[in-house]
């Protein structure tokens, strides 16, 4: 498989989303999704690969959302 990895610079990061700069072009993802200790003015090197998809996402989809009784969220 091929991975392709970039590096992209954190310009802000606001409301658990971290806004990215790829050259001229900007783009959001989750903070989650970015190494601990990540913060504005970092660069971060981002890589992907092409996997193959899971066996049966509904399947799974189904299995997670087996236990939600639905409705609004109660804290």
């Amino acid at each position: 498989m091929t991975t392709r990895t970039t590096a992209v610079f954190v310009d802000a990061i606001e409301s658990g989303r971290a806004r990215l700069l790829l050259g001229e072009t900007a783009f959001e993802l989750p903070v989650a999704l970015l190494p601990d200790g990540v913060r504005e003015g970092c660069w971060v090197e981002l890589a992907a690969t092409i996997v193959p998809a899971p066996s049966d996402p509904d399947q799974r989809r189904r299995r997670m959302g087996g236990d939600d009784p639905g409705g609004p969220i109660r804290l």
